[in-house]
């Protein structure tokens, strides 16, 4: 991929688990109310992160993930190696903040009843299948990982796998999903489906700015007109607050997702064909990109539980700007820190993987050591 496409990746990655702990910031009683029109922006950066998690996925089946073990190995050892730290630490600051205030954690955001059994569906990515919701005690963007270890799954099957296999496969897997993960998959797949039409694809660096500006411009008005709000509103009206809340869950703003997954499509396009432009832009503040783009996925799991360990050992005003703002960058600031060792352990992570599979599979020509290239209908390039 080309340095400035990545490097626009990264920062792209970075800022929208910023948005996502905003968001979370922007609740009363941890920030008076002064963020609270931040709150509509929570769903809208998951999307970024689908559509991004899909284009990047395409990417690295085309390049280094190529076997079907490899491929399982990298996306398990992705997930496990923040998920098993982030889930330890949200323990512990659970802990610590619930012998601090233990009024503060008596609200519906923590959830411990069961507590092994709640931490077995949280490292198995199994908290949200059909129309269930499990909360690993605070940490409530756990969610979209019990969505998006089934998108790794489901793309893994459709592409390593042949015939009826697949076919059988895949239906077994979304059976198990359920509808509500499902609903999503379409927007996650777009990630997939921009990288493969790019790799062909002969655009000027002028249509690309087009893309990549008109994109932006046109999410901001869809967003200020408020269509989204209508959309979400609709969905409920349609189907009743009880059952939208049952049903759907984190997927009840399904209708605006669509709207968003396509324009976020057509922005990385557009930054695929800039990509020169974008190298010369990012290229001076490269390394810092870097570094914080190898603590996204840390920040985005931790904040949350941060947040509220923040506000249950401290008073702070939550009515002063300064302060909240001093909570936000010392919250970003903790995540990056705690991902920046996390991430070392992702290679390990990959390599324990591949040998107990091997142990399973030690043959030669087994599923973890044979080389099983992307059917030709998923790699052709399109005429």
């Amino acid at each position: 991929m080309n340095r400035g496409v990545s490097l626009y990746l990264d920062l792209v990655r970075f800022l929208a688990a910023v948005a996502v702990l905003l968001t979370h910031l922007a609740y009363p009683e941890l920030s008076g109310g002064m963020l609270l029109p931040w709150r509509a922006w929570g769903n809208d950066a998951v999307m970024v992160f689908f559509v991004l998690s899909g284009f990047v996925v395409a990417h690295v089946t085309q390049t280094r993930e190529t076997t079907m073990g490899d491929y399982a190995a990298s996306r398990l050892a992705r997930l496990w190696s923040v998920a098993v730290p982030a889930l330890v630490l949200t323990l512990l600051l659970d802990l610590v903040g619930r012998m601090a205030d233990p009024g503060a954690y008596q609200q519906w955001w923590f959830q411990a009843e069961d507590p092994l059994w709640r931490a077995l569906r949280a490292l198995s990515f199994t908290n949200q299948l059909w129309f269930e919701s499990v909360r690993p005690f605070s940490n409530g963007p756990w969610w979209s990982l019990g969505y998006e270890a089934w998108y790794y799954a489901l793309f893994g099957a459709m592409a390593f796998l042949r015939g009826r296999t697949r076919l059988l496969v895949v239906t077994a897997m979304a059976l198990c999903a359920g509808p509500k993960i499902l609903l999503l998959f379409p927007v996650w797949y777009l990630g997939v489906a921009t990288y493969r039409r790019l790799r062909a694809a002969e655009v000027s660096p002028e249509r690309g700015l087009v893309w990549f500006a008109g994109s932006a411009l046109a999410y901001l008005a869809l967003r200020a007109s408020g269509l989204f709000d209508v959309l979400k509103a609709l969905t409920y009206l349609l189907l009743g607050p009880e059952n939208t809340a049952h049903y759907l869950g984190f997927s009840d703003e399904v209708l605006a997702s669509y709207l968003i997954g396509p324009l976020v499509a057509v922005h990385f396009a557009g930054a695929w064909h800039m990509a020169a432009r974008l190298e010369a832009w990012l290229t001076p503040v490269a390394g810092h990109i870097r570094w914080a783009a190898q603590s996204t996925f840390a920040l985005y799991l931790l904040h949350y539980p941060m947040l509220r360990f923040v506000a249950a050992v401290t008073d702070y005003d939550v009515h002063s700007p300064l302060a909240v703002a001093a909570v936000a960058l010392t919250t970003i600031a903790a995540c990056c820190a705690a991902g920046s060792v996390i991430e070392r352990g992702k290679g390990r992570w990959k390599r324990r993987l591949l040998h107990i599979a091997g142990r399973f599979a030690p043959h030669r020509g087994s599923l973890v050591t044979r080389r099983r290239t992307l059917p030709d209908r998923l790699t052709r390039r399109p005429r």
